[in-house]
């Protein structure tokens, strides 16, 4: 498993070589969130599937119209882009930098309300590398009791500063916490 320091050293090194590349704000945004999807996957949820699971990108769960960055099933889910509602053990959302509007928030929200209504014992996962002080109160107070499944690993104060202005490494050990307990038997 990845310390924290680790990770995000790691993931601080990326985006300096993407801001070297010299691409559009739009180009780089794109490269920087499949990138971190590709970190995470490899870097912090790997250590966790268990046997008999795996995780899938860039997914369906049946009955929802959102396509979650992963889906942790059980291996015996076809390869089809829709995995039924049962087979979910896990739904992540992860991203580099967060939000960009009070309406994603919402969105995102009533999306993680319905896979609770699908699949009762799937659990949620919302993590962000980077996110403003406002919209990390605002994303607790939409969220509500799902809040316990959001992780800011840092503050992105402006947004512009590399590296973050200050990491948090207690939401770390609370998503490695919980990351831990998709191990145990239900």
């Amino acid at each position: 498993m990845i310390s924290f320091e680790d990770f995000c050293s790691g993931w601080v090194d990326i985006c300096f070589q993407l801001e070297k590349r010299g691409l559009s704000k739009y180009r780089k945004g794109k490269i920087k969130g499949s990138a971190f999807e590709k970190y995470f996957l490899e870097n912090v949820l790997s250590p966790f599937v268990a046997e008999g699971w795996e995780p899938l990108c860039q997914r369906y769960i049946e009955g929802i119209n959102y396509n979650f960055d992963f889906l942790l099933v059980n291996r015996r889910v076809s390869e089809f882009c829709v995995v039924k509602a049962a087979d979910v053990v896990a739904a992540f959302e992860v991203k580099a930098h967060g939000f960009f509007s009070y309406e994603a928030i919402g969105h995102v929200k009533s999306v993680l309300d319905g896979v609770g209504q699908v699949q009762h014992g799937a659990e949620l996962f919302y993590v962000t590398f980077r996110e403003t002080n406002t919209y990390d109160r605002k994303v607790r107070e939409i969220f509500g009791n799902l809040a316990q499944r959001y992780y800011r690993l840092s503050d992105s104060g402006d947004g512009v500063q590399l590296p973050p202005k200050c990491y948090f490494p207690k939401e770390w050990d609370r998503l490695v916490s919980n990351l831990s307990a998709l191990k145990q038997p239900r």
